[in-house]
């Protein structure tokens, strides 16, 4: 192009993890990315949930992959991840018998086993990384219309373990949309529920399942985008948009007083 370039932002970054730069442009981000370790690490993780998602889902090609069939891929992850934890329980019951730093190897393995450490991917980076792949489509952004929110409901609550209350926030600007399911980590799943405005912009809801721990609101902002995040009782929750931070906790909160009080 002639005269300056323009200003590297983040449409160039999402266009970056899709791989739809041009070679020349791609290389100017690279370079950007250099001297910018914290955005370099969102590109990173971007790249790494995009791939994990585009192995999960190759199937979705065109149209969305029937529930029945991710219903077993889920239950089917499941069944290989308990069988990978009873191989690592019964590999630590050996090393104790030797005692000594056997012992030690043996409490590293249990975490292992029992998921002690952080998962890889922190909760607004995992749920940004959704909201940006999902929220741009627009023939599929949705798997279950909110035409069939009951139903929605039904589905989401039965791969998730537990009873899913879709909040209502037309009362704070946002209709629903619809939603779908996620895989999440290697043997886990998410819900990913989606509104817009008026003006047609979008926020995305991210249920995730095990979540260690319980937090209150807070608010992450990662470049143009911001996620405010709480978890309790095994999940983690993630409402991710491009509003400001401040409108983005007004919206999060009629969504956790609406979830609290229906659940």
């Amino acid at each position: 192009m002639t005269g300056p370039e323009r200003p590297i932002g983040e449409d160039d970054l999402t266009a970056l993890v899709d791989g739809r730069l041009a070679p020349e442009r791609a290389g100017l981000l690279e370079v950007y990315l250099a001297s910018r370790p914290e955005e370099a690490a969102r590109v990173q993780a971007d790249r790494a949930i995009r791939a994990s998602l585009r192995e999960r889902l190759a199937a979705k090609a065109a149209e969305p992959i029937p529930a029945r069939l991710r219903a077993a891929a889920v239950i089917a992850e499941q069944r290989r991840a308990r069988r990978a934890q009873l191989m690592q329980v019964l590999a630590a019951c050996l090393v104790l018998t030797l005692g000594g730093a056997g012992g030690w190897f043996a409490r590293d393995l249990s975490d292992r086993v029992w998921g002690a450490p952080a998962r890889p991917t922190p909760l607004p980076q995992e749920a940004l990384a959704a909201h940006r792949i999902f929220t741009v489509e627009a023939v599929h952004p949705v798997e279950v219309k909110a035409d069939q929110e009951a139903h929605l409901a039904q589905w989401l609550s039965k791969r998730l373990g537990r009873r899913l209350s879709i909040p209502d926030l037309e009362g704070v600007g946002f209709r629903l949309i619809g939603g779908r399911l996620l895989p999440a980590g290697p043997s886990d799943v998410a819900a990913q529920l989606m509104y817009a405005a008026a003006d047609g912009s979008r926020l995305t809801l991210y249920v995730r399942c095990g979540e260690a721990g319980r937090w209150d609101l807070r608010v992450s902002k990662l470049g143009d985008f911001a996620s405010a995040t709480w978890a309790a009782g095994g999940y983690g929750y993630a409402l991710s948009g491009s509003l400001d931070p401040d409108r983005l906790m007004m919206v999060a909160r009629a969504a956790h007083s609406d979830m609290a009080g229906g659940g």
